[in-house]
């Protein structure tokens, strides 16, 4: 299935904003949300740990993962991929003026696994076109802003 997606016209933040000051850019449209107890539920039906083992590996993994990136470690999550902390900061003039405070709070990377690498070549899109609107028939009430 392709994904989704429209065409939107934004502000131009590029170097010829002044050329051209908005331009059209892609919106993905995302799909139906699945839930975590979902997720569960189709990953249990398929393994002999069910739905409650899953989650209970899944939570313990979770504060695992937490506790490696904390002390800075990159973490396989085997064919899934890998974790890892990233941070920057605020640039300064000289060594003397930087202190801890500059730094920016971490962010969580993930790289994917081979499949998912896979995966995201193998993708595919189809343009949304935006729905047209009939025009009403009939009498009744014009609408007016604010009036209800």
């Amino acid at each position: 299935m392709a994904l989704k997606y429209k065409l939107v016209q934004r502000k131009n933040l590029g170097k010829d904003q002044v050329e051209n000051p908005e331009k059209v850019y892609v919106q993905m449209i995302s799909g139906d949300y699945v839930t975590f107890e979902e997720l569960m539920e189709e990953v249990g039906d398929s393994t002999v740990a069910g739905s409650a083992g899953v989650k209970a590996v899944l939570d313990r993994l979770n504060v695992v993962l937490a506790r490696h990136l904390r002390n800075g470690r990159r973490v396989s999550v085997g064919e899934l991929g890998t974790f890892r902390l990233n941070f920057g900061s605020q640039g300064v003039v000289t060594v003397e003026e930087f202190n801890t405070g500059l730094i920016r709070e971490p962010r969580v990377r993930f790289l994917p696994g081979k499949a998912l690498r896979t995966m995201k070549g193998r993708t595919s899109f189809e343009r949304i076109l935006p729905e047209t609107k009939e025009p009403v028939t009939g009498g009744g009430e014009e609408e007016r802003p604010g009036e209800l």
